[in-house]
């Protein structure tokens, strides 16, 4: 199993369609529903009060709505998507060494990372055509993919360029993650994959159904076995991550299951200690929505 931590990160450029929403001004007299840009988020006026305060303050006069165009890849939701109809890129600062990436929910034809005097360290198309037999390598269709787990045989220490390529006019992205790659011991199989539903259902008296669609979130149980001698270490960085946005890959085969990987947060963590070389740790992950 391995544990990408994040790294706080600086995002210098931004070349993606950026939201029109004007950005709040205190001198300003704002009416109910009116939208504003602060911090990164779209907020509406609650109220129709001559004056307004700082809208991440004052929750009784604006309702937080969305992440603005620019921000939606960078804040704690993988649903959030920037979108835009042609490609764009941005320009990343780390303030440490780095060694993993993650694209997550995205719509793309092709990413590409390349250091600013242009030196190429990363390109990949997006699109792949998994065959079994020869008919389906011959005739069937390319699929896409919407993550990509990226991890550098290196650590990058400077800044780089990440380029989304559009594909069909479409260039979205739902999630960045820039980190550091720890390996958590061995996943021991059967794991437990949950996925809650968030859609709304009602049922008429003639028996019709309509559905509300919801959100969806991934819940994953799993145990790892750790050597008994490295176990302090392991602790220390299971504690480090707690409440903190994270990617687990609990199976990291070559043809292992992708659907335990999951960006999410560390909901329990339970490490019974025992008189043996090895250690059975049980994790509980809840992936963000």
């Amino acid at each position: 199993m391995i544990i990408v931590r994040p790294l706080e990160f600086i995002i210098e450029q931004n070349t993606i369609s950026k939201d029109n929403t004007a950005i709040w001004d205190k001198d300003k007299t704002y009416k109910i529903n009116d939208e504003v840009s602060f911090k990164g988020y779209i907020y509406k006026s609650a109220s129709d009060e001559d004056k307004h305060e700082e809208p991440d303050v004052y929750f009784d006069k604006w309702v937080k709505m969305r992440p603005t165009n620019e921000n939606a890849c960078f804040d704690d939701e993988v649903n959030t998507q920037s979108k835009d109809n042609k490609t764009w890129s941005v320009i990343i600062d780390v303030i440490e060494s780095f060694d993993a990436l993650a694209v997550l929910n995205a719509n793309l034809s092709k990413i590409k990372i390349q250091t600013l005097d242009k030196r190429v360290i990363y390109e990949k198309s997006l699109f792949y055509r998994k065959s079994r037999t020869w008919w389906e390598y011959f005739f069937g269709r390319f699929k896409i993919n919407k993550d990509d787990f990226i991890f550098f045989k290196y650590p990058i220490n400077s800044k780089i360029k990440i380029t989304f390529y559009a594909l069909n006019d479409i260039a979205n992205v739902g999630h960045i993650l820039l980190g550091k790659k720890e390996k958590l011991g061995i996943t021991i199989h059967p794991a437990n994959l949950t996925y809650l539903n968030y859609s709304k259902t009602n049922t008429n008296e003639w028996g019709h159904t309509t559905v509300v669609d919801g959100k969806k979130a991934k819940f994953l149980e799993f145990i790892v076995a750790l050597e008994k001698a490295h176990f302090d270490y392991y602790d220390d960085l299971i504690e480090s991550i707690y409440n903190k946005k994270t990617l687990f890959i609990a199976d990291e085969s070559e043809n292992g299951f992708k659907k335990l990987t999951t960006f999410g947060i560390l909901k329990d963590y339970s490490a019974p200690i025992e008189d043996y070389d090895f250690l059975q740790i049980k994790l509980n992950i809840q992936g963000l929505i």
